[in-house]
């Protein structure tokens, strides 16, 4: 199943880094060449930027004792803010229904609605990633 979330992912954000350069490049040559901006391609390109930003932390080299107590509380950390992103992001899609983008005229709650699906993906996989460690230090 990870794998098959995984492919999805990637190729969802392929499919967003993709829109990003072709929005852009759009932009750029209607505008300077033809002189007439397309109105769509910048509110198209920020919205492709925002939902294919992704951030990676790295554990800093530890001895194993303080790396466990560390890796530990910072998934309970991440777990309880993931939670609260999720459901809030949740409350805050519903509260946003009657409002448009300027431009396309799509309900901003289909572009906020990345916000819980993000945070519940995220602890998917923090939750799996989280049994794969235990799994791999239970083996002898």
């Amino acid at each position: 199943m990870v794998r098959v979330l995984d492919r999805l992912l990637r190729g969802l954000l392929a499919l967003l880094l993709g829109a990003l350069t072709v929005c852009v490049f759009l932009q750029v040559l209607v505008r300077f060449v033809f002189k007439h901006p397309l109105p769509w391609t910048e509110e198209v390109a920020r919205l492709a930027f925002v939902y294919s930003i992704s951030v990676d932390f790295l554990l800093v080299v530890l001895p194993p004792g303080l790396r466990r107590a560390v890796r530990l509380v910072g998934t309970v950390l991440v777990a309880v803010f993931l939670g609260a992103m999720t459901w809030q992001g949740i409350l805050f899609v519903q509260a946003t229904g009657v409002q448009m983008t300027p431009v396309l005229q799509l309900p901003f709650r289909y572009l906020y609605v990345v916000i819980p699906a993000s945070g519940a993906l995220m602890l998917l996989y923090l939750v799996l990633g989280t049994i794969d460690a235990w799994r791999d230090r239970a083996r002898p």
